[in-house]
């Protein structure tokens, strides 16, 4: 029940709910009561929070603080014992391959473990993550892709009821226990990832995936300023992150 309450809450807090939140409440003072002017200010906060959080400034500058506070893993021969993959989401649907039954940040972390594995061959890979009422827990289709790419089954641990961050940092530190090795995750969850390893006393390498703020030293046209439904999600994973940091703070 706490879980759902906090998905909840936390889902209605990002941009796009929040602002249609927002505009729901501006309609009905609008049209049931006198207090149009209070309906108005609603309207514009909602319009300002969606266009905001929906151009790719606003976007990178929220996302890039969280992404580069870990270095890359440019170097992926290690040495590791293990290669610890945390999980994200997928819907077991057999009528398509394994990979698309996964989600772009269930396989942008994939390949990072995938890169990983090859260069440390001897090492183990553990996946994780429940199936939330699925046919199949996310730890299942991870494992099912990783041999898809002839990776040997004894060489993969399979946590299949974590729900959330904190249990994959307790279960895995017990796997790991004090031995070398990687953790694969997004790399806006990297740092919020990295304190629940440290809660349990592992200290895991970090091996950030999935980048969102990729600049380079051009200049950046004008269109950039143009609304998008790619930086609103951009956003809405740094705010998410910031939520789920402010979350671990109240709970410590």
């Amino acid at each position: 029940m706490l879980f759902l309450i906090k998905k909840w809450i936390g889902g209605l807090l990002m941009p796009l709910p929040f602002s249609l939140l927002l505009l729901f409440i501006s309609l009905l003072l609008l049209f049931f009561t006198q207090r149009q002017k209070t309906a108005k200010i609603l309207v514009l906060c909602s319009f300002i929070i969606l266009f905001s959080f929906s151009v790719l400034p606003n976007a990178n500058h929220l996302v890039k603080p969280l992404e580069r506070q870990y270095p890359d893993l440019i170097n992926a021969h290690q040495s590791l014992d293990y290669i610890l993959v945390l999980g994200s989401s997928g819907i077991h649907d057999q009528s398509i391959p394994i990979t698309g039954q996964l989600s772009f940040t269930a396989l942008s972390r994939f390949s990072e473990a995938l890169r990983l594995y090859y260069a440390n061959p001897n090492a183990y890979i553990v996946v994780s993550g429940s199936g939330f009422g699925d046919t199949q827990s996310h730890a299942q289709l991870l494992q099912t892709l990783a041999i898809s790419f002839t990776i040997p089954r004894q060489r993969i641990i399979r946590l299949d009821d974590t729900k959330d961050t904190n249990q994959e940092a307790q279960q895995m530190a017990t796997i790991i226990d004090g031995k070398k090795a990687a953790l694969v995750t997004s790399a806006t969850h990297m740092p919020r990832a990295m304190k629940l390893f440290k809660q349990y006393n592992q200290t895991p390498i970090p091996a950030p995936a999935m980048y969102l703020a990729k600049e380079n030293n051009h200049k950046l046209p004008s269109y950039i300023y143009i609304p998008s439904a790619y930086q609103l999600y951009k956003s809405q994973v740094a705010l998410h992150e910031y939520l789920g940091q402010l979350q671990a703070w109240f709970l410590r």
